[in-house]
């Protein structure tokens, strides 16, 4: 399903975010959001989600939205496989959900409690767990933070890799590391 984004108006305070934006996202798009810090990448994809509501405009309803945030919100004390099982009220198994994110974290970390992974493999397992529920489309709030270069490049494919046809937006200060992928660039 297209998500049309029609006349959103947001205002913090004084501060103007968006007037009269207008913006739709096709079914199945990879998109990446581009702007400077404080131009309101983060409050669009709240907004999306139903975080926040915009001061004016209408959202698409009825999508199925997943999410990456700029922190990573997971139950510290659960392991990788049960961050994936908690987001699918255990309609997959564990070994399924072991399989899935040996594409990307070590097969030793994977029934860790995350609390005990590094930030980039914390960062990883909230992609994975983005990406392993049920949903129309993926948002993701800067993605790649704390990643290096080689392991932000395994990532992207493997995002790329899993989406299955549904829409990706994702917002990112990194797009000069992301240039070879088949994203359409937007800007606030």
């Amino acid at each position: 399903m297209d998500i049309q984004i029609k006349e959103l108006s947001h205002r913090f305070g004084e501060k103007t975010i968006f007037e009269h934006f207008d913006l739709t996202l096709k079914d199945g798009g990879l998109y990446g959001l581009t702007a400077p810090s404080g131009r309101g990448k983060t409050t669009l994809l709240r907004i999306l989600l139903g975080l926040l509501a915009p001061d004016a405009g209408t959202v698409t309803q009825g999508v199925r939205y997943s999410a990456v945030f700029q922190t990573d919100r997971l139950l510290p004390g659960r392991s990788a496989v049960d961050q994936l099982l908690f987001v699918r009220g255990g309609r997959r198994d564990r070994e399924e959900a072991a399989r899935f994110l040996s594409g990307l974290l070590p097969k030793n970390s994977i029934n860790q409690p995350v609390g005990e992974l590094s930030g980039g493999m914390q960062r990883r397992v909230a992609i994975a767990r983005a990406l392993w529920a049920d949903s129309d489309c993926v948002l993701m709030d800067e993605p790649f933070t704390g990643l290096d270069e080689t392991t932000l490049c395994q990532t992207a494919d493997f995002i790329l890799r899993e989406l299955h046809g549904r829409t990706l937006l994702l917002s990112t200060h990194q797009k000069e590391l992301l240039s070879e992928y088949p994203f359409e660039w937007l800007t606030l």
